[in-house]
């Protein structure tokens, strides 16, 4: 990790001064039309009823696929497989949706738990587990755990691209870290792309490095 506390304080500054940029500069089209749809029909409901009804895992698989897990040398595991793997950790993401709710307590346990159910889900025919992981993650629990990808996040907190578990659960350390600093995040939300704090915290990665957004358009903050 490099420079923990500064990568904190940039965060939390881009957030403050500008994270309503990312829906000026960012990507428009399926893959935030398909955010928005998961993340509506998840809030509405709890983790064990969500997973129930396959519509909504089909919007959960075509959201994966609008956020480019199936292109650029990426392959995306079949439907049925997808859909046997959720299920199959259906116990666990009850325990990490009891967890993440009260997670200002439970913080320790919840990363633990994370890491435990990182290494059971398995939703790519190509090698890696971090960027599928950590997005179907993020929208099976939008409030409280990030998506993460390698040319933005990795990037950003160890200059370079290579994933594994403690990468992961170190930077959802700071996620939850930054979520419990006494300040009102929630002035920042919008309808949009800003529809959750962690969220938030993954534009302001994207604003920061600029790579996945119109870098013509965007004065990028220096992070390093």
């Amino acid at each position: 990790m490099l420079n923990k506390d500064i990568k904190i304080k940039t965060i939390c500054q881009t957030i403050k001064s500008r994270i309503s940029d990312i829906n000026k500069f960012y990507r428009h089209g399926p893959d935030l039309y398909f955010y928005k749809r998961v993340f509506h029909l998840r809030q509405s409901t709890n983790i064990t009823d969500f997973l129930n009804i396959d519509y909504n895992i089909e919007i959960l698989y075509a959201t994966l696929v609008s956020w480019d897990m199936n292109t650029r040398g990426a392959k995306m595991k079949y439907y049925d497989e997808f859909k046997t793997c959720l299920i199959e950790n259906l116990e666990n993401f009850k325990i990490i949706e009891i967890l993440g709710n009260n997670r200002l307590n439970n913080k320790s346990i919840l990363l633990s738990k994370l890491g435990e159910i990182y290494d059971n889900l398995n939703f790519m025919r190509t090698n890696g587990r971090l960027v599928s992981n950590s997005k179907v993650l993020h929208f099976l629990f939008p409030k409280f755990l990030m998506p993460m990808d390698r040319s933005n996040t990795l990037y950003f907190f160890y200059n370079n691209t290579n994933e594994s578990k403690s990468k992961y659960l170190e930077i959802m350390d700071i996620c939850l870290e930054i979520m419990g600093i006494r300040y009102n995040w929630n002035r920042h939300l919008d309808n949009k792309w800003n529809v959750t704090v962690p969220k938030m915290i993954d534009n302001a990665i994207l604003l920061l490095v600029g790579k996945s957004i119109k870098k013509t358009t965007v004065h990028n903050t220096a992070y390093k």
